[in-house]
């Protein structure tokens, strides 16, 4: 991970659910930071009002040396309006709409080389509403797509509901994203909680992460329990030997392609016979990043790659991975 870059943090969640209020906690809390922010414009509450020194039309400053930038003509000219503004910054958060799935605002990050070279996404936030999430999760598909996108989930207003119920709160997030960590918060107090410089983004948090990810019967769904609840789910295939890159890049570019509707995430590791390295896969939506990791050593070689979407066809998945193996090889199924 390279420090030099400006870290970024993308909040995201349905309407209601304490985004805002969470932006206005991080400003409050880490005044060491340098922030630099762009706000949903169409937010119902904004920034508080005593955090706010001086504005113009398009970019606030606010009493700690912040400066906060309403998103109006098109994410990329809004972040180069923030890099080419005499403000320094040294970190980034961004408000997503309520109702707009994340994905467009990483994809920025991922897939356009220029902002890349300057900026690395820490982490994706999404903030719960505890009362409602039962009826969003059936109701709005944005609400899955932010849920398995994120990388820290806070389940908000959890002194408002049971804890049996809070209970079936975690059940439900972890049937969809498993991976992401839980807090139970109230009024998105996050004074506990590391919510800044975790950079789950980068290749040793993904490298620890598919490491830790169990393939157990335990964490595979029953579908036919999803009728009615949701549709995502998240899949995890192993296979022991290398891989071709060329057959895998060609093949896994052709499958996030026709299923960009479905495949949300992914996350991996490869092994190729040409590296002393594991590769760090990762991918949002069409838009796919490759990094090294740690040595093999005299580790046995693993490919292991994590799915998160709609409707996986672990077998169509796992018929393809063998065939960008260098020798065959049977893929473990768990």
């Amino acid at each position: 991970m390279n420090k030099q870059k400006i870290p970024v943090t993308i909040i995201t969640g349905f309407l209601g659910s304490g985004k805002t209020t969470l932006l206005n906690n991080i400003i409050k809390q880490f005044t060491d930071k340098k922030f630099a922010i762009i706000e949903n414009e169409c937010g119902d509450v904004g920034i508080d009002g005593d955090l706010i020194i001086g504005k113009n039309e398009t970019i606030f400053e606010l009493n700690n040396g912040c400066i906060c930038c309403s998103l109006q003509d098109g994410f990329v000219n809004t972040i180069n309006q923030l890099l080419n503004s005499p403000h320094q910054f040294n970190h980034l958060l961004i408000e997503t709409t309520g109702i707009a799935n994340p994905d467009s605002v990483i994809n920025t990050f991922i897939a356009t080389e220029e902002i890349q070279t300057k900026f690395a996404i820490d982490s994706l936030v999404c903030v719960v509403d505890a009362v409602n999430i039962e009826d969003f999760i059936n109701e709005q598909p944005e609400v899955r797509k932010q849920l398995a996108l994120a990388d820290i989930t806070l389940i908000n207003k959890a002194d408002s509901v049971q804890e049996t119920y809070l209970q079936s709160v975690h059940q439900l997030i972890a049937e969809i994203n498993p991976m992401s960590r839980f807090y139970n918060v109230s009024y998105s107090n996050i004074s506990n909680i590391d919510i800044l410089d975790n950079y789950y983004f980068s290749s040793q948090a993904i490298e620890q992460k598919t490491v830790d990810f169990p393939l157990t019967d335990g964490l595979r769904l029953d579908t036919s329990k999803l009728i009615g609840r949701h549709d995502i789910t998240t899949e995890g295939f192993i296979i022991h030997g290398d891989i071709d890159m060329q057959k895998f890049e060609s093949w896994i570019k052709g499958f996030l392609f026709f299923n960009s509707h479905a495949i949300f995430r992914v996350k991996g590791i490869l092994s190729t016979p040409d590296s002393k390295q594991k590769l760090i896969f990762q991918s949002i939506d069409t838009s796919c990043q490759l990094e090294y990791g740690m040595d093999w050593n005299k580790e046995e070689r693993f490919n292991k790659l994590i799915f998160i979407g709609k409707y996986i066809d672990r077998e169509m998945i796992e018929s393809s991975l063998k065939q960008t193996l260098i020798n065959s090889s049977s893929v473990k199924q768990q």
